[in-house]
């Protein structure tokens, strides 16, 4: 099989050898950042997160009313790997989850302000921020496994409130 090497004049090349070449031109990549919009109302956010969406950071705006959600996408083959982390842009003022679909579940630990945790890691249907939550609140969640009970994990928790403890809520 040959070698493919970029350059920026002609773009990707064949040439002698195996693998892939970037080395020849700049190659910056970005993190793709989404500011969701409120929904006014006990409703979904918006449209169930997609594959394509994976690694995307998306921020949380101040909400006015209802608890708001957004979806994950459903537990399969080509969804394992899959990250999205959420972020508070601003206090929160209502509740956010994030909602495993269907039966999928969340593993996911929280912490309570004096080196524990308040939620033990089990399979739990949401993860979120509660209404007190404050700017740079934030967790990730990566699929881990097609297994409905242990799809998901949260992980890179950060509590924004004093002492760690008051603007994450498992369900």
């Amino acid at each position: 099989m040959p070698k493919v090497r970029y350059t920026p004049r002609k773009g990707l090349v064949q040439s002698a050898g195996s693998g892939v070449d970037l080395t020849g031109g700049t190659t910056a990549t970005r993190v793709n950042v989404v500011t969701l919009s409120d929904q006014a109302g006990a409703t979904a956010i918006r449209t169930a997160l997609s594959v394509a969406e994976s690694g995307t950071i998306f921020t949380v705006p101040a909400l006015t009313s209802g608890t708001q959600t957004i979806t994950l996408p459903a537990l399969a083959a080509g969804v394992v790997g899959c990250t999205y982390t959420f972020v508070t842009f601003a206090s929160t003022g209502q509740i956010f989850n994030v909602l495993g679909a269907s039966s999928d579940k969340i593993l996911a630990v929280i912490p309570d302000g004096a080196g524990n945790n308040t939620a033990i890691s089990q399979g739990y249907d949401t993860m979120g921020f509660t209404a007190s939550a404050v700017l740079g609140s934030s967790f990730t969640i990566t699929c881990i496994t097609t297994t409905a009970a242990t799809g998901w994990l949260v992980h890179n928790v950060i509590d924004g409130l004093a002492n760690n403890v008051g603007s994450l809520v498992v369900g």
